[in-house]
């Protein structure tokens, strides 16, 4: 297999998905303007992104926690959150489900 190079510009989410061959995991570009959030969801897997841009809170189960550019964040399966940019810049991120978050 030949490695896989995507630009995000132009793309939907999954960025890389099992079109691309991935065996494991999806890989997600988000961006989230001042003020905008992700659903407030609850899914069965756990899932990481990496915070590549801007600032904000992860809100999960009701309670806060700050996050910023370079901070890498774990959400827990079967949890109630919410990504939500508290900042006057984009919020980015990347984050990897596993591959069956988009079968």
């Amino acid at each position: 297999m030949e490695p896989v190079i995507k630009n995000y510009e132009g793309l939907t989410n999954p960025i890389l998905g099992p079109e691309d061959g991935v065996p494991n995991y999806v890989m997600l570009y988000v961006q989230h303007p001042p003020g905008g959030t992700s659903p407030d969801h609850i899914h069965e897997w756990e899932h990481q992104a990496f915070i590549t841009e801007g600032e904000g809170i992860l809100w999960v189960e009701g309670k806060e926690y700050p996050i910023r550019k370079g901070d890498a964040v774990l959400v827990p399966p079967n949890v109630n959150h919410q990504f939500r940019n508290t900042g006057s810049t984009t919020l980015s991120r990347v984050t990897v489900n596993p591959l069956n978050s988009v079968e």
